[in-house]
């Protein structure tokens, strides 16, 4: 084995075998059969010819020729057969020595050119997802019991310190203490829209009127800021309801948390497609941070933190939702603030 990037073992792939070897085997299997079949004909032919008193002796000596034929194309076919199971067995072999602990190998690749150096090619690229989705699952474990620990220990903090000062303010308490609960209970919620995401559930869908969706949300949410949406009548799209509702929701929940003064949300058709744009007049998103706020639990500067309130899984839940409907989400240039443009195929 050699090492990889990263310190992870590599198994290198095994040398081609001797070209002569494999001409060798071909040639003795070939010459066995034609073996056979000149003994048989020999045999008829001399039976018809010879005299019937050496009938015997003929039949005799073309009979073990005959099996010494059939032995010599029987021991070619084996040979033949045994070298080329022979890169199949090392591979079964060496895939029996993988574990969840040892994702980092990978199975040796045959340079014989058949389908033994495709199978152990797709086998490699197999362990990489495998590799990729066990390191990905871990992080996201990591990350997620991160941000529920910072809820926990705020509350269990605040509940030491009223059963320490039975006097203090019991109202002021309970309020910051229901707040972390619902932080909770959002992120819960969250992970929870992130299973069903990453499991490849399928939701019942409909044709929707995508301006009428977003006007919907809009008025679920009800933004604490002046709100603007501007819909083009008969935006429609293939899709379900509650998720992409939840996506408009949480491009319209993030430009609430950021926005200083106002919101503004436009529908409309482009091409073959239908667009949201949600655009807000707060910090903007640095042209470093475009493809990060889309990154679960992903944290940015002070301007655009949780500390806001986010549990930081509302715009990367959107982009799920949004490519699993076949479009896509993206942060677009902007003359100031931060502008989300949400694009969706149309409904034909």
């Amino acid at each position: 084995m050699s090492a990889r990037k990263g310190g992870l073992p590599r198994v290198r792939p095994h040398r081609p075998r001797s070209a002569r070897a494999r001409v060798m085997l071909v040639t003795a299997t070939v010459l066995g059969f034609l073996l056979v079949a000149a003994v048989v004909v020999a045999d008829v032919v001399l039976l018809l010819l010879a005299d019937v008193g050496r009938a015997g002796v003929l039949v005799a000596v073309t009979a073990v020729l005959g099996v010494v034929a059939i032995a010599l194309a029987a021991w070619g076919v084996r040979r033949a057969v045994a070298r080329t199971m022979l890169p199949v067995e090392r591979l079964l072999a060496e895939l029996a020595e993988l574990d969840e602990t040892a994702l980092g190998r990978r199975v040796g690749v045959p340079a014989t050119g058949d389908d033994a150096e495709r199978l152990a090619g797709r086998v490699n690229v197999l362990l990489d997802r495998l590799e990729a989705s066990a390191e990905q699952r871990r992080a996201f474990i990591a990350d997620a019991s991160h941000e529920l620990r910072t809820p926990l220990t705020g509350l269990r903090t605040r509940l030491e310190l009223a059963l320490d000062d039975p006097g203090g303010d019991i109202e002021d308490t309970l309020r910051h203490s229901l707040d972390d609960v619902d932080r909770l209970h959002h992120i819960v919620d969250d992970l929870l829209v992130l299973t069903r995401l990453d499991s490849g559930s399928r939701r019942l869908r409909e044709r929707l009127d995508l301006g009428t969706l977003v006007e919907a949300e809009v008025a679920r949410l009800a933004p604490s800021l002046p709100t603007t949406v501007k819909a083009e009548p008969a935006v429609l799209v293939c899709g379900n309801r509650r998720r992409l509702g939840r996506a408009v929701l949480s491009l319209l929940a993030n430009a609430e948390r950021y926005a200083a003064s106002r919101i503004e949300v436009e529908v409309r058709a482009d091409a073959e497609e239908a667009v949201v744009e949600v655009h807000d007049d707060g910090p903007g998103i640095p042209l470093a941070d475009r493809d990060r706020v889309f990154e679960r639990f992903a944290r940015l500067d002070s301007a655009r933190s949780r500390d806001k309130g986010g549990s930081g899984l509302g715009l990367p839940i959107a982009r799920e939702i949004v490519i699993a409907h076949g479009g896509g989400l993206y942060v677009a240039e902007g003359a100031h603030g931060a502008r989300l443009v949400l694009r969706l195929p149309l409904a034909r």
